[in-house]
């Protein structure tokens, strides 16, 4: 495990560092000063779930809104709004030459990178997570869904990445779903996630996600020797990501 060194500064939000705080992520993000952070990788919902769409979880068929949570559920207006602060928060709290990682959903990214450059963010690239097996198409009526997508923006001029070799810097990750950590459904790999921090940021950095799940972007910083600072309104999720942090103090040692 990398030491941590000077603790970023926050202000006077009254958020204590290394935590996942019980916190709406529009919410928390407010309560952070103008450029504090260094990196943000968040997943936030994609509103992709329904109640009249149906998947096979654990050879069982229901709802892709039983499948995912109701979370995943919301009118479009809502969720386009939720998205939209979520890209202008970002973008004010970032500091120069900090990088935003967004995971959207597929059908609407391209309309969110063009949001994200309005606001003032550069558009540098996509990563491709390609998910083997695809999920099962109950009906047989499309393609199977195989891959997810996630920009890469950053505030200005890049600041911190290094570069890891040819062979790794590319735009494409191999991921099989089967391997996760925890019982969130949308968990993001890990392997992926600490690829992420360990290129866009530095030892002692603030890593931010505001939507932070299971607590992959904390368990990726943690072992990485950054700080972390996260937002999430599940406390069963909250309990999942803690668990993990022990685990990851408990190999570190």
């Amino acid at each position: 495990m990398v030491k941590k060194t000077t603790k970023p500064d926050i202000g006077d939000s009254a958020l204590e560092l290394d935590r996942i705080h019980l916190l709406d992520a529009i919410e928390g993000l407010k309560r952070l000063p103008d450029e504090s952070v260094d990196l943000i990788v968040t997943d936030p919902p994609y509103n992709i779930a329904s109640r009249n769409r149906h998947t096979i979880r654990g050879n069982k068929l229901m709802t892709t809104a039983e499948s995912f949570g109701s979370w995943d559920v919301m009118h479009p207006f809502d969720h386009e709004i939720l998205i939209l602060q979520l890209i202008s928060q970002a973008f004010r709290v970032l500091k120069r030459g900090g990088s935003l990682y967004l995971f959207t959903g597929r059908h609407e990214n391209g309309y969110y990178v063009r949001k994200a450059v309005e606001r003032g963010f550069t558009y540098r690239n996509q990563i491709a997570i390609v998910k083997t097996p695809a999920m099962v198409s109950v009906f047989k009526n499309s393609w199977r869904n195989g891959f997810d997508v996630c920009m890469f923006l950053t505030k200005g001029r890049v600041g911190a990445f290094h570069f890891p070799g040819h062979a790794e810097a590319v735009n494409v990750y191999q991921h099989a779903i089967q391997s996760k950590h925890s019982k969130h459904p949308t968990e993001k790999p890990l392997g992926l996630i600490k690829r992420l921090v360990s290129v866009s940021s530095n030892p002692g950095d603030l890593v931010v996600d505001p939507f932070m799940g299971s607590g992959t972007t904390a368990v990726a910083a943690r072992a990485l020797g950054r700080r972390f600072l996260g937002f999430e309104l599940n406390p069963e999720y909250i309990m999942m990501a803690e668990e993990r942090l022990r685990k990851t103090d408990r190999e570190s040692q």
